[in-house]
């Protein structure tokens, strides 16, 4: 006997009112708890995992590594009108080999001498952790987030760095420093922790040693806007009159003129005594030299704008005298009233 299907087609429209009723010997009905406990198991992990991931990515975080420290800036200049040309010490400085650690002693250079920057190097070791107040949307950063500061230009600009990009020379006026200074607009960020920077300047002295010192305010002229003529006059070139030797008449009337007046009888007396602290030996070992030379002569000696020797007249002219000449000339004082400064020095010579 051959079974009959019957071949009925069902209507979708009325397949709701026909409810799927499966009997006791439903082989589907056997299988269906055990299909849905593996899709429950499927699922469920999977539901997991989306879940975990979306709470590792934070919503608009930088995971960029800060950059690695320290940061060095070579041919540094570090501040508006910075310019490596003839600047004048104010202070005693020590040249070392290099601006790198292991660095050696190489010389001392004493306050009034003139020397050439040549270059520099900026390290910094720890940048400023500036700190955001308000949102800035041109950096993209928000109310929080951290902004390091690291070489400073001039004029309230430096380089920064944040959310992984540099910012060369970028106007920092709305940054409030540490002492509540510095903020020229909007406010919007402020320091919170000030970093740690070297400048190191590689220097010539007059006698053609070479060094590095680490710039600390003793050097003067190094600004090219300070309007400072003595500093400008460092590195204009000698006009032919400059050139021509002084007279003994006009170099004792230049003396005369300036030793007459207050600024230059004070200066008489500082540089009397800076004289005497520098050149006693010079004078001892002239005459040792000269032993049968004992005539007194005066020593006319014309200054430059930071207190360089730039010529020396005797009158008389002496075997004593010749011979501390050529130091003087190689040597400098402090910086007189104004640039080719004339003084006197009177040398008495013991019998």
């Amino acid at each position: 006997m051959r079974a009959v299907v019957a071949k009925t087609r069902l209507n979708p429209r009325t397949l709701r009112h026909y409810p799927l009723v499966a009997r006791s010997d439903d082989p589907f009905r056997a299988c269906y708890p055990g299909f849905m406990a593996h899709l429950r198991f499927f699922v469920i992990p999977c539901l997991g995992l989306v879940s975990l991931a979306a709470a590792q990515v934070p919503a608009d975080k930088s995971t960029t590594a800060e950059p690695l420290l320290p940061v060095v800036d070579y041919k540094a200049c570090p501040f508006e009108g910075c310019t490596f040309r003839k600047w004048v010490l104010i202070k005693d400085v020590a040249l070392y080999s290099t601006w790198k650690e292991g660095r050696k002693p190489v010389a001392t250079v004493k306050s009034g001498q003139v020397v050439t920057g040549l270059t520099g190097v900026h390290i910094t070791y720890e940048p400023d952790r500036v700190q955001v107040l308000q949102p800035l949307p041109k950096l993209r950063l928000q109310v929080g987030d951290i902004i390091l500061r690291y070489m400073y230009r001039g004029e309230g600009f430096a380089d920064i760095w944040a959310k992984g990009q540099w910012r060369r020379e970028y106007d920092c006026t709305f940054i409030t420093e540490n002492d509540n200074a510095g903020c020229l607009r909007d406010c919007a960020a402020k320091v919170i922790t000030e970093g740690r920077k070297d400048w190191w300047v590689r220097v010539k002295t007059s006698e053609g040693l070479i060094g590095w010192a680490k710039a600390e305010d003793q050097f003067d002229c190094m600004d090219s806007l300070g309007g400072d003529s003595k500093c400008d006059n460092l590195d204009s070139p000698l006009s032919p009159a400059d050139e021509t030797p002084t007279s003994i008449d006009e170099a004792r009337t230049y003396f005369e003129a300036n030793r007459r007046t207050p600024e230059g009888k004070t200066y008489d007396a500082k540089l009397g005594a800076e004289f005497t602290q520098k050149h006693s030996e010079t004078a001892r070992f002239c005459k040792e030299s000269a032993d049968d030379d004992t005539e007194n002569f005066w020593m006319l000696l014309k200054l430059g704008a930071n207190g360089e020797v730039t010529e020396v007249l005797l009158y008389p002219t002496t075997k004593l005298g010749a011979c501390a000449r050529e130091t003087l000339l190689r040597d400098s004082f402090s910086p007189p009233p104004r640039p080719a400064y004339w003084v006197g020095v009177y040398m008495t010579v013991p019998h």
